[in-house]
C-alpha cells in the first residue's frame, strides 16, 4: 500500500512544497505588520528601513533573544515583528523580496 502523502501533495520540479509555501506566507504576514511601523514612507523607504532593521537586529540582539517566546518587553513594537520574522526564517530577505512581499513593484 502506498503512503497517502506523496499523492495528496504532488510536488514536481520547480514547485514549492506546502511547508515552504506556509513559511513564505507567514513571513509575508510579519513583513506587512512590520511595515505599519513606517507610516508615510514610500515603498522603497519601507523596504530599505526594514532590511536595515532586520540586519542590525539579526547581527546583534537576536542572537541572545533566540528562545521559544518573544521577550515581553518587545510586545507591540517593531522589534517583536523582527523577532517573529527571524523565527520563521533565520535569514534577512533582500529589499526586493520585502517589496514583493508587501505587494509593491
Amino acid at each position: 500500500m502506498k503512503p497517502l502523502l506523496p499523492s495528496a501533495f504532488p510536488v514536481g520540479a520547480g514547485r514549492r512544497t506546502p511547508m515552504t509555501q506556509l513559511l513564505l506566507d507567514e513571513r509575508k504576514k510579519y513583513l506587512i505588520e512590520a511595515a505599519k511601523f513606517f507610516p508615510g514612507c514610500t515603498d522603497r523607504e519601507i523596504a530599505r528601513r526594514l532590511h536595515i532593521a532586520l540586519s542590525t537586529y539579526r547581527g546583534g540582539r537576536f542572537r541572545r533573544d533566540r528562545n521559544d517566546t518573544c521577550p515581553i518587553q518587545y510586545r507591540g513594537t517593531l522589534r517583536e515583528q523582527l523577532y517573529l520574522l527571524l523565527r520563521v526564517c533565520d535569514r534577512v530577505p533582500s529589499e526586493m523580496t520585502i517589496r514583493r512581499s508587501l505587494g509593491y513593484s
